[in-house]
């Protein structure tokens, strides 16, 4: 086996496991982008093309874990959950998204999403 490929496994183990997961890993790609604006839930459904349930059950688990952080906003008479991504999270997101770089052979910008 590479060395290259023991220290990539090696240092999965600093990768909070519970965020491995696709739709959690596009949240928080998708509210980094967006910084400290955030998104509405129903903004992410549409943007993420998610299902309800996928969705909220997925924020709730981000909200606990503190990478987002939600508030209640108001829009055109409407009360709406608000998110957006904490500095932990932010700095979770791209602990991931270098270790995924490396797993996949990519290097910072040319990354992708």
């Amino acid at each position: 086996m590479p060395d290259d490929l023991i220290a990539i496994v090696e240092e999965s183990e600093d990768v909070n496991s519970a965020l491995i997961s696709r739709v959690r890993l596009e949240i928080l790609w998708a509210l980094s982008e967006l910084g400290e604006d955030g998104a509405t839930a129903r903004q992410l459904k549409a943007g993420l093309n998610l299902s309800d349930g996928v969705l909220y059950a997925n924020l709730k688990k981000l909200v606990e874990m503190g990478y987002l952080r939600s508030e209640k906003v108001t829009l055109e008479e409407k009360e709406l959950d608000l998110y957006a991504i904490t500095p932990e999270g932010l700095a979770e997101w791209q602990r991931v998204r270098g270790w995924l770089c490396k797993l996949l052979g990519c290097a910072g910008d040319h990354c992708g999403r």
